[in-house]
């Protein structure tokens, strides 16, 4: 199926202007050393987080408490509630009805 002239037109500077920002971003000092820097972090905050996750998770299942709770937290593990309605965000604190 071809293009209308009006489409190709349109195409055509679409891709003049990717180009020329892929050629900015090529050109600039370590924009590609930065983009792989920031796609590790990624991957390693990511591999953290699930590992602490697993860990918590398991501590908590077996009974081990926190070490490093809120205030709102311990009320809330506690079964404070009147201490838990002061100390935690509304949404944390409404959260722990349900």
């Amino acid at each position: 199926m071809e293009l209308m002239l009006g489409e190709s037109k349109y195409m055509l500077i679409g891709v003049a202007v990717a180009a020329l920002a892929l050629l900015v971003l090529v050109k600039k000092k370590g924009a590609a050393a930065d983009v792989g820097i920031a796609v590790g972090e990624a991957a390693a905050d990511l591999a953290g987080g699930v590992v602490g996750g697993v860990a918590l998770g398991i501590g908590d299942q077996i009974g081990i408490p926190r070490t490093n709770m809120t205030e709102c937290e311990k009320a809330l593990a506690e079964g404070r509630t009147w201490d838990a309605s002061f100390a935690c965000p509304a949404g944390k604190f409404i959260g722990s009805f349900f």
